[in-house]
């Protein structure tokens, strides 16, 4: 079976459905090895909403050989790591062990994700937590007010839908549909990531006895539709800050133009010297928290920012943010910030690339997206080459304040958010 080699990674079929990308480090004395499932929140409806995430939390909860108790003390035994997350378009398994445990690791992934035990005390306990786990999110406002954004973004689309459910409809979830769920999961696209020191033939002979017979599942996602600025609030006279979120739809994972949005959000708030820190933090004194944020998916994205303050300080906020958004609108972003914010990137990029999990998340994350690896150098190249015009003429479609979505949580109410989002698009 031929394989792809790309910057001494190497992409090879296991099946159709199944690929491994593996980067040789013979310089480490660990790998890092993950599976990423092409499965995640969106593919969901709003009857099992969570699922994905309750299975997830189920996969440690024993198999048909171990109990839970026993999992964890082989991991321990190992002297590793070993984690999972639900993201809004996949499922992760994630380890990090010495390359002497490779086959007993990938083994003990093979089993918690193929032989995996759904039912019984820990089917209900395991509710009991997640439910537990989303009153915590709901009650904290950095945490909570992301999922208003997406709400506010997609609306009826599954991606405006929470990652871990709701309360109402992980309590709805019974044993049937976790079952049917799991099986769909197991036969979705997937790829085994690995980064560190192994051998190769050794991981490619068991994943083809492992996965090699595993069927396929053809997802149908439905892209997002058109988007209308629109905005949510939630009062809560529990707590003394007003916590904002703006955003707006930007481009997806597939597209050219995700390092232009990058750098577009590094130089409005992702880092001391950006426009929003030194507009609102450095100047006025305004916040003790503001940032920016990208999110790339399959076929959407989002740019937006976040802050929290005083009530009292809101109005003084929202006329800074318009001086500050009109400045780049009608100035642009200077070079000097232009070469800062290249080389905060790119800098923090390969800084990134020194951690054996951060390369391994990397690949397996690009070949789940593009099905190729673009090379680092590629990467630094395209930051480093993106040119003012094609910065500019981002600028106009992405920093307009008046095409951001709003939320808020905090003391407010439905008069004051009114005030609120008029002065902001007025």
């Amino acid at each position: 079976m031929a394989a792809q080699v790309t910057e001494s990674v190497i992409i090879q079929n296991i099946n159709s459905n199944i690929k491994i990308v593996a980067e040789p480090l013979t310089q480490y004395y660990s790998f890092a090895l993950g599976l990423f499932l092409n499965y995640g929140s969106r593919d969901e409806n709003k009857d099992n909403n969570g699922i994905t995430h309750l299975i997830e939390h189920m996969l440690f909860k024993g198999t048909s050989k171990r109990s839970a108790l026993e999992i964890v003390r082989l991991i321990e035994g190992l002297g590793g790591s070993f984690d999972a997350f639900t993201t809004k378009e996949s499922l992760v398994i994630v380890s990090r062990f010495l390359s002497e445990h490779l086959i007993k690791v990938f083994e003990l992934i093979s089993e918690i994700l193929l032989e995996s035990k759904f039912g019984g005390e820990e089917f209900v306990r395991e509710k009991s937590v997640i439910i537990e786990e989303i009153k915590s999110n709901n009650e904290d406002p950095a945490e909570h007010i992301f999922d208003l954004l997406f709400e506010v973004l997609f609306r009826e689309h599954p991606m405006g839908m929470p990652i871990a459910g709701t309360i109402e409809s992980v309590s709805a979830l019974d044993i049937k549909n976790v079952q049917n769920h799991y099986q769909d999961l197991l036969n979705c696209p997937m790829v085994v990531a690995v980064s560190g020191k192994f051998d190769l033939d050794e991981l490619v002979e068991f994943a083809q006895k492992r996965f090699g017979r595993g069927g396929s599942f053809l997802l149908k996602r439905k892209s997002p539709g058109a988007y209308l600025p629109g905005e949510i609030h939630q009062t809560r006279k529990d707590i003394s800050q007003v916590h904002l979120c703006f955003g707006m739809p930007a481009v997806s994972y597939l597209s050219e133009q995700r390092h232009i949005v990058l750098l577009l959000s590094t130089m409005l708030g992702g880092g001391m010297s950006s426009r929003l820190f030194q507009g609102l933090r450095e100047e006025k004194g305004l916040v003790y928290d503001v940032h920016s944020f990208v999110d790339f998916y399959c076929d959407c994205g989002i740019i937006g920012f976040y802050l929290s303050a005083d009530k009292k300080n809101l109005f003084e906020i929202i006329k800074a943010l318009k001086k500050i958004f009109g400045s780049i609108y009608s100035d642009r972003f200077s070079p000097e910030e232009i070469e800062i914010a290249k080389t905060y990137i790119t800098g923090n990029f390969l800084l990134s690339l020194e951690n054996s999990t951060n390369r391994m998340l990397r690949i397996g994350r690009e070949v789940s997206y593009l099905n190729k690896i673009i090379p680092v150098e590629e990467v630094v190249n395209k930051i480093r080459g993106i040119g003012k015009k094609e910065i500019d003429d981002l600028t106009k479609e992405y920093l307009d304040l008046k095409k951001y979505a709003i939320t808020a949580i905090g003391p407010i109410d439905d008069s004051l958010m009114k005030k609120i989002v008029n002065e902001l698009r007025g």
